[in-house]
């Protein structure tokens, strides 16, 4: 299994005790998203502090802590990690009781838990043909053994009716004749995915952002927490995002959006 053990002062040190700067981008990935704190992704539905983002960067920490003073002893079998919805609302009103669904990110997550360079090699087929198509996405390493490539929500026209989200996905998931794609995440539901930069439950590596360079030349020793730099660029979206959506658009599905 990839991975290695951190101790209890590890974790908090990674998610901000010693790093701001983890927490901070956490929370910026994380505010405006359900969010829930797990030991085992077996029970991510029970898992600890569910609820409508986080309210500051301090609370990554906290959090953690308090998921961590539950067990014992000073080596974890399981690492606290921070799951976020795939779907974005805005959190407006007292206790964010009043909200309004953004958008929904479309994630491809290639399942194969056993080999992650197959895995890539597997994700590199999507890449490749968002690539030829000049569509706009970001890619992350799971911690695991995958890649997510996510197709952000603010790129797609909105609404973006659910029929044509389920479309896309399947068409892009067949026109790259990519395998083990999770077919979870094509239903435009509000599923989780591990936030950025949230180490993982299994396996104590890091969820870790890549670059398109990063993405070919990935070794799972780059997702330890020592060699972890936050990369503020990878948040960031080219204001020409959805010009390059909407002509995507049009070359896989047939249709324009109308304004």
């Amino acid at each position: 299994m990839l991975g290695y053990v951190l101790s209890q002062e590890d974790i908090l040190a990674y998610y901000g005790q010693g790093r701001k700067d983890i927490a901070a981008a956490i929370f910026r990935y994380g505010q405006d998203r359900d969010t829930v704190l797990v030991l085992d992704s077996a029970t991510l539905s029970r898992g600890y502090g569910d609820g409508p983002g986080f309210d500051y960067p301090e609370q990554i920490a906290q959090i953690a802590y308090e998921s961590l003073s539950q067990l014992e002893g000073n080596i974890p079998r399981k690492y606290p990690a921070f799951h976020g919805s795939v779907c974005r609302y805005t959190n407006r009103g007292f206790f964010k009781r009043e909200r309004r669904l953004i958008g929904t990110d479309m994630v491809f997550d290639i399942d194969l838990k056993t080999d992650y360079r197959q895995a890539f090699r597997h994700a590199a087929r999507i890449v490749n043909f968002l690539d030829r198509h000049d569509a706009p996405y970001r890619i992350k390493f799971s911690g695991n053994t995958s890649p997510h490539i996510i197709l952000p929500c603010e790129a797609f026209p909105q609404p973006f009716p659910r029929s044509d989200f389920q479309r896309l996905f399947k068409t892009i998931k067949e026109k790259s004749d990519a395998q083990y794609v999770d077919e979870v995440f094509g239903s435009a539901s509000a599923r989780f995915l591990r936030l950025p930069y949230s180490l993982n439950e299994d396996t104590g590596l890091v969820s870790l952002p890549l670059t398109r360079d990063e993405f070919e030349g990935f070794e799972p020793g780059m997702a330890e927490w020592q060699n972890i730099e936050v990369n503020d660029e990878w948040f960031q979206f080219p204001e020409n995002a959805q010009e390059r959506m909407e002509r995507f658009l049009v070359d896989i599905l047939g249709f324009k959006i109308e304004d």
